[in-house]
């Protein structure tokens, strides 16, 4: 296992170091270039998540008034390339409407690394882009096959698996050769961490997950710059990240680099229309369909969903909520929320206590059921006058895929909640759109620091 692990580390470094996106196919390069624009819209709208500013001030004390390559996106102030990247990723991971994929939210860890690192670099746009590809493709295939155990483990896959994608962004703009990406991205395996008791007790230091994950992603690469190493079987070995992580005897690492360069793990990133976990995306959507033809004072609700989802934690909580991190993750009261408000809003998952909707939620019941397919809820409701009422999902995440036209019509919901103008939200999006014709990221940051700074604190 040792061996195979070795290898498996060291193809998946050799194509971090080596990948160029013009030998990547069109449609790679464009969910890139969605998932930039993305994230970075979400960011934008996040800018009224409480932590945000809370991590600048700790940054601020932690590393004090020396400035740095990179802009805070929050307040426009430059920092050192990890904090940067730190406060930035906190910023995008505010409101949990990140990207998703069956592995995590990678793309709140990957993305604020790999800005930062092209800021710090002065790198070009097809530089960012390529980053961005590899770092995505490095974190979600060591997380694809690995993810299950580790989350009924209670570790969180965001930062788990997206330190291993910053690395391999960061690695990539700084220009790391074969093995220091290998030392790099096995480096990274060292600084993996983070847990889900937060949505049990009902605390919010989820967002500091992608942070501390963005940077030390970028620490690893300094790390490997200086001439560091770390042992190529750390990611897969019999006492490596994958065993320490998951379960004993499993072959984790077997899929690692298969089809390497030529199937994308990035292609099947998703997005979220509301700011909840991504299992509870269609149980909204079946609700407010339910609702839109069925309008009526509610007896009850059952949410069938794949065992995985319906046992994950916090997924069937009905009450007291006190925290945002316990209403994005219930069922029950983003079921609720949907039917009695006909939306679900940031600002309407903060109202914790609003009696029809917490009413209405200890009356759903979740049940885990086998023979539903991931991501495929099926809803059942009772209505007071007696009728019952049948709804199921019938495409599954890929209803969710991340298209570039995709990516621009959520972008201008964000922006648009946020305050921007369209004329600024136009010129982001061209400027991302137009990244991979350019020397340099210099359009591309300035539209983007332009739209924070016109948008509604």
């Amino acid at each position: 296992m040792t061996r195979e692990a070795a290898e498996s580390a060291s193809a998946l470094a050799a194509f971090a170091a080596q990948s160029d996106i013009t030998r990547m196919p069109a449609h790679v390069v464009r969910t890139a270039k969605a998932c930039l624009l993305y994230a970075v819209a979400v960011g934008i709208a996040s800018r009224a998540a409480p932590m945000a500013t809370m991590i600048a001030r700790a940054l601020d004390l932690e590393y004090g008034e020396a400035g740095g390559p990179v802009t805070r996106m929050l307040d426009g102030r430059a920092v050192a390339t990890g904090a940067g990247a730190y406060a930035n990723a906190v910023l995008l991971h505010g409101r949990v409407q990140e990207d998703a994929h069956p592995a995590g939210h990678v793309g709140v860890v990957v993305v604020p690394a790999a800005i930062a690192m092209a800021q710090a670099q002065r790198a070009s746009g097809p530089a960012l882009l390529a980053a961005l590809v590899v770092g995505y493709e490095v974190a979600l295939r060591i997380g694809r096959d690995h993810v299950s155990d580790s989350s009924a483990r209670g570790f969180r896959s965001t930062p788990l698996y997206g330190v291993f994608g910053a690395a391999a962004a960061a690695g990539r703009l700084a220009g790391l050769d074969d093995d220091r990406m290998a030392d790099a991205i096995c480096l990274a395996a060292n600084f993996a961490g983070g847990l889900r008791e937060f949505v049990t007790a009902g605390t919010d230091e989820f967002p500091l997950h992608a942070g501390m994950a963005a940077r030390n992603g970028i620490h690893a690469v300094q790390c490997a710059l200086t001439g560091v190493h770390a042992a190529r079987s750390t990611i897969g070995g019999d006492a490596g990240f994958m065993r320490a992580f998951g379960e004993p005897g499993k072959a984790y690492s077997s899929r690692l680099a298969d089809a390497l360069g030529e199937q994308y793990e990035l292609v099947r990133t998703t997005y979220k229309p509301y700011p909840a976990c991504q299992f509870n995306r269609s149980v909204i959507r079946g609700m407010l369909a339910l609702r839109a033809s069925h309008a009526a004072p509610l007896r009850g609700i059952t949410i069938g969903l794949h065992p995985f989802e319906a046992d994950f934690v916090g997924m069937r909580h009905t009450g007291p909520f006190v925290s945002f991190p316990q209403t994005f993750m219930s069922a029950p009261f983003c079921a609720a929320l949907a039917w009695v408000d006909g939306a679900v809003t940031y600002r309407a998952m903060h109202d914790f206590d609003r009696e029809p909707v917490v009413r209405l939620a200890a009356r759903v019941r979740v049940v885990a059921d086998a023979s539903i397919p991931r991501y495929r809820p099926r809803l059942t409701i009772e209505t007071e006058d007696g009728r019952t009422l049948e709804w199921a999902e019938d495409q599954g995440e890929e209803r969710y895929a991340m298209t570039w036209d995709a990516a621009v019509d959520m972008t201008r919901i964000f922006c648009s909640e946020a305050g921007v103008v369209p004329q600024d939200t136009d010129a982001l999006i061209e400027a991302t759109l137009r990244l991979d014709q350019n020397t340099d990221c210099n359009d591309f940051l300035s539209a983007l620091h332009r739209a924070h700074a016109r948008a509604c604190a």
